[in-house]
């Protein structure tokens, strides 16, 4: 024992020997003392209870009838503890982001994908995405060295011709400029502006507009777009069929879910000691009950 060991003797005032008999109560599974009034009125019906079976005639069996009681109590707050530990695990499990995490896709984009949808207003539609598959399709049946131009697709590509049109008039700019910002091949980004009494607001382009310089569209253009299609298309039906099944598949992972490996390990090691030590408590009390009654 060191010099320093000899003087150390614990806590000497009041306070600080409040605060020392409460270091044990940082999960509860060693508290001397009980955690709450519920504990504590656990304890002495149980106590009652055991008293009322064994019927105690000395101090040192209703001492082992207390620690029998003490036992039982602390196992009721295992059994809490790890149930409380395995909705807390669900809970986290339940959390969208999980769900996607263990799809296990090995897509980082479509995984941001998939929750930026998730957590905004989505819904099953599977008349858009039949849709999309169809466009899919439709532009994989073409060989696309063969599109020369806008004339091609509106005789050749009617899905893709009318999925062309509705993005431009959604974005409202002319086809020219809407295949050349989407190919990186112009920086343009038109919007017509008109002043309505006094105030900005958005000029609807006519249609012949939007379809005013589609000549002037490189076939390289139109092409390269048309794989860029099929890329956001295949991503979306993807993801689409992702959150079809996912509040499925985010129940089974709550199902499954465990928890953290080393924290039940320690609550099954104070599951093993409370049972041993009831176990022997009871041993020792029957014992010395039996050698009572043979006297």
């Amino acid at each position: 024992m060191t010099k320093k060991d000899k003087h150390s003797t614990g806590p000497k005032t009041d306070n600080g020997k409040a605060v020392s008999s409460r270091n044990s109560l940082t999960h509860g599974l060693t508290a001397r003392r009980w955690l709450d009034v519920n504990e504590q009125s656990l304890f002495d019906q149980t106590v009652e209870e055991f008293s009322a079976d064994f019927e105690p005639q000395s101090s040192i069996e209703r001492v082992l009838i207390s620690k029998l009681a003490e036992c039982t109590v602390r196992l009721m707050r295992i059994q809490q503890t790890e149930s409380a530990m395995f909705d807390l695990a669900s809970s986290e499990a339940g959390h969208p982001e999980e769900s996607i995490r263990s799809l296990d896709n090995s897509s980082e984009r479509l995984t941001q994908v998939v929750y930026d949808t998730i957590t905004g207003d989505w819904q099953y539609n599977p008349l858009a995405l039949n849709n999309k598959i169809d466009l899919i399709n439709e532009i994989d049946h073409q060989n696309l060295s063969d599109v020369s131009g806008w004339t091609y697709i509106e005789d050749n590509m009617h899905l893709t011709a009318d999925y062309i049109f509705e993005k431009c008039v959604k974005e409202n700019l002319g086809m020219y400029e809407f295949i050349s910002r989407e190919t990186n091949q112009s920086n343009t980004n038109k919007v017509n502006i008109i002043i309505v009494n006094g105030s900005s607001k958005e000029e609807l382009l006519p249609i012949e507009n939007i379809l005013k310089d589609t000549k002037k569209i490189k076939s390289s253009a139109l092409q390269e777009y048309l794989e860029i299609v099929v890329h956001r298309l295949a991503k979306d039906i993807q993801v689409q069929y992702i959150l079809k099944d996912l509040d499925k598949r985010t129940q089974q992972i709550r199902d499954a879910a465990i928890p953290d490996t080393q924290k039940l390990s320690l609550v099954q090691r104070y599951r093993t000691a409370d049972e041993r030590q009831f176990s022997k408590t009871l041993g020792e009390l029957l014992e010395l009950q039996k050698r009572r009654k043979t006297v």
